[in-house]
Parts: structure tokens; C-alpha cells; sequence
């Protein structure tokens, strides 16, 4: 099989942004320090911050990995250490612009490696609805990267509404990350936070966006979210089960809130799209028959220590035929993201 694999989950922070950031992030309320390791980190508004993952900003060992792994393009993801979610909204705003733009900048070096996912203000859902549409109209990346949620905040609340319409609009696919997880504190041991945590945290987001109706109000929102969804796949009856329960009238009437979308969970399904990031074949082939290839994209989590450089090797393994393959490693992320195929743009 040609290489051609396009890897959705991919981070990138790059080095120019750090560079900037160390020569005028005062201004922004933004400051770099030097972690354990001697890797960067940001501090945004003085809210103490985690250092970046080692290999992040690095191109070299990047492409080493994507030449191995038979990998032929990557969106390159901010990071959730890097979004700035702690700035008011206009210091948000032009950060997450300068983030965009030094992105671009390695684009233009690498345009048939790379494209992006941008990185938005969410805790200002205007801006950051106005930061979506220039990344995507003028800079050209390829859609939107957000949180799980907005330091604690979930989004069945409809403030975030302007910016849900504006990625309708643009017809942008929104990659969603975990971060700042549910009951973290209990979860220090044996890297269960990122084990357990990190999957509980996008299930729990994803049943905010589903129980509250953001996908009634916005039917063809598309939204794709890491490590296989969370846990959602596998417990989608038990969503579906509540929400018939739930509708009963002998259920208590003093919830916080009632479940206000319109269908059945799972009927949203034609919303949500999902990496590969589950490890073996066994578990890819479950989420594919659940969701369906053609809402699967690749997903690697580069430079994490939980990544996995070989998932295309298990797409490859998967007992399906050739045509869904090919929709998972490479077709999917073309239509979604807007990259032209080889032949089309060696044509053009």
C-alpha cells in the first residue's frame, strides 16, 4: 500500500512561537519558562502552567516518525498547554492568532506534509468564532482545536453557540482534546489521569454537547474527538438508556437540568468522528462497525509517550474491505480538512 496516510492527531507548537512569545509575550500576558527537562512552557495571566512535551516543537524527529509510521501528511494540533485559555479574550484572541500564523509559517516550509488544526479562544466564543473563520478563509488550515473543556467549564451552555454556528458555516471540523479532567486529584497514581482521565474527561464533554442539544441546534456541526472517542462508543446504549429513562415521569423531578436534545444519542453519531488511538486491531474494528469507517480519521498523539507511531498498521490489519481502509487512512481527513488528493493537485 502507497503511503498516504494523513494522522489527525498530531501536535505541533512551534519553535517560532516560542521565540515570539519570549520577545513580546509580555504584552499578551504571556511568559515563557524553562521546564525540568529544559523543554519550554507558557505561563498565561500568571496561572502557573505545564511544560511542553518533549519533541513537540521538533521537526526532525517528526519526520523520522512519519517516514517509519508510513505516514504521508499531518494536521498539526496546538496543545492544550498552549492555547491559553487563563488570557481575557482580547489577549486570547491575539495570541491564538500568533499561534495560527507561526503554524502557517511551517505549512508554507512543508506544504505537502502539513496542514493544521487552529487554535481558538474559547473562553470568548465571539473572538473565537472570528479567530476560526481567519484561520480557515485566510490561512487556509484545515479547522478548529479545542479543549474538552474551558477551565471546567463544558459546553452545554449556549454562550459557545456563536462559535458552533461560524464552524456550521465554514463547514469546519472542530478536534476536541482532553484537558483539565473531572476529578483529577484523584487520579495521581499510575498515570491514571492520563489512563483514565483523559477518556473520561471527552466522554463527560461529549454528554454535555449531546444531553444539552447543541447538535439539534446545529445539525451539521462536525466534531472528531481523540482516543477513540473516550469511552462513548462503548457505553452508547447506556447514553441511549438514560435518555429514555430519563423522559419517564417517575423519575425524580429535581435534576439540575432535564436531557434537552431532541433524539437519541446515538442519532448524533452523524456529527461525531473519531481517531484510531485505541492500540489494537480488536478495539479499531468495535469502533469501526459502531461508527463506521467513514467516520474514522488516523490518529497517532505524537510526540506523547501514549501515542502510537503504528496505527496505520492496523488499519492495514483491520477485516474490511480496501475501500474502507483507504477512507480511514487517508480519504476521510482529505474530505474533512479540504486536502486535495495527489492527482488532483499535481492536475491543477
Amino acid at each position: 500500500m502507497r503511503v498516504c496516510a494523513i494522522d489527525m492527531h498530531h501536535h505541533y507548537v512551534p519553535q517560532l512561537l516560542v521565540e515570539e512569545a519570549k520577545l513580546h509575550g509580555k504584552s499578551l500576558g504571556v511568559e515563557v519558562v524553562e521546564g525540568k527537562d529544559g523543554s519550554p512552557g507558557f505561563v498565561f495571566a500568571d496561572v502557573p502552567g505545564r511544560e511542553l512535551q518533549d519533541g513537540v516543537t521538533d521537526l526532525t524527529d517528526r519526520f523520522a516518525m512519519m517516514d517509519k509510521g508510513k505516514l504521508a501528511m499531518a494536521a498539526l494540533d496546538p496543545t492544550t498547554n498552549s492555547v491559553g485559555y487563563h488570557l481575557n479574550g482580547e489577549r486570547a484572541e491575539a495570541w491564538c492568532r500568533l499561534h495560527n500564523e507561526c503554524t502557517k509559517e511551517t505549512i508554507k516550509k512543508y506544504p505537502d506534509r502539513f496542514t493544521a488544526m487552529a487554535a481558538v479562544p474559547m473562553q470568548d466564543p465571539i473572538r473565537a468564532a472570528k479567530v476560526l473563520e481567519h484561520a480557515v478563509v485566510e490561512l487556509k488550515l484545515g479547522g478548529g482545536f479545542i479543549a474538552t473543556n474551558v477551565n471546567h467549564r463544558y459546553y452545554d451552555s449556549k454562550d459557545f453557540d456563536p462559535f458552533w454556528a461560524k464552524a456550521q458555516e465554514l463547514e469546519a471540523l472542530i478536534l476536541m482534546h482532553p484537558d483539565n479532567v473531572a476529578g483529577t486529584e484523584l487520579m495521581g497514581a499510575y498515570g491514571l489521569r492520563l489512563v483514565c482521565g483523559n477518556p473520561a474527561d471527552t466522554t463527560l464533554s461529549l454528554g454535555f454537547m449531546l444531553y444539552s442539544g447543541v447538535f439539534d441546534r446545529f445539525p451539521d456541526l462536525k466534531l472528531c474527538t481523540c482516543h477513540g472517542g473516550g469511552f462513548l462508543p462503548y457505553h452508547l446504549s447506556r447514553f441511549d438508556q438514560e435518555f429514555v429513562t430519563g423522559k419517564q415521569a417517575a423519575r425524580p423531578k429535581d435534576r439540575p437540568q432535564a436531557v434537552a436534545c431532541s433524539s437519541l444519542p446515538s442519532a448524533y453519531l452523524k456529527n461525531l468522528y473519531f481517531d484510531t488511538l485505541v492500540y489494537d486491531v480488536e478495539s479499531l474494528d468495535f469502533l469501526r462497525k459502531k461508527v463506521g469507517a467513514d467516520h474514522l480519521l488516523l490518529g497517532t498523539d505524537f510526540p506523547y509517550k501514549l501515542g502510537d507511531w503504528t496505527c496505520v498498521d492496523k488499519v492495514e490489519a483491520l477485516p474490511c474491505p480496501e475501500t474502507d481502509k483507504r477512507a480511514i487512512l487517508e480519504g476521510n481527513a482529505r474530505r474533512l480538512l479540504k486536502i486535495a488528493s495527489p492527482t488532483a493537485a499535481g492536475a491543477a
